[in-house]
């Protein structure tokens, strides 16, 4: 038969680390709305550059259609089309990826549950965690 593995964590250990995980997540979601602002920039410094290889005859228009959007064109003398334009490979940097979202109420829910982890190991008077409960909050490490 196997030997049994034995998970010894001083609770002290796991409380920094717990601490620090929850600190990390706070400061994620304080900086998320920064994080969009600058995602949204980047968006549209690459959307200026395809334009301009557009509109210097890099790109090949492949497909016209007139766009039948209520209420988008409020100027009568003018018709809106979208067109599907490709470009050559490598003609265009890379397209900026959009950071991904942190929920409020997921953000609420982590910080609760790691909070009332910190409380109750603070609580304890043993040196070591099981491993039961080390399972238990690793997710959150």
């Amino acid at each position: 038969m196997g030997k049994s593995l034995q998970v010894k964590v001083k609770v002290s250990t796991l409380i920094s680390a717990l601490e620090k995980s929850l600190s990390e997540r706070e400061k994620r979601y304080k900086e998320q709305e920064a994080e969009q602002a600058k995602y949204e920039k980047a968006c549209e410094a690459y959307n200026l550059a395809v334009l301009k290889l557009i509109k210097a005859g890099k790109g090949k228009v492949t497909e016209a259609s007139r766009a039948h959007y209520y209420g988008h064109n409020k100027n009568k003398n003018e018709v809106v089309f979208s067109v599907t334009v490709t470009l050559p490979k490598g003609a265009v940097g890379t397209e900026p990826e959009m950071p991904e979202a942190y929920t409020e109420w997921r953000y609420k829910q982590e910080r609760e549950e790691i909070t009332q982890a910190i409380r109750v190991l603070k609580m304890t008077e043993q040196e070591f965690v099981s491993a039961s409960t080390y399972k238990s909050i690793s997710q959150y490490l």
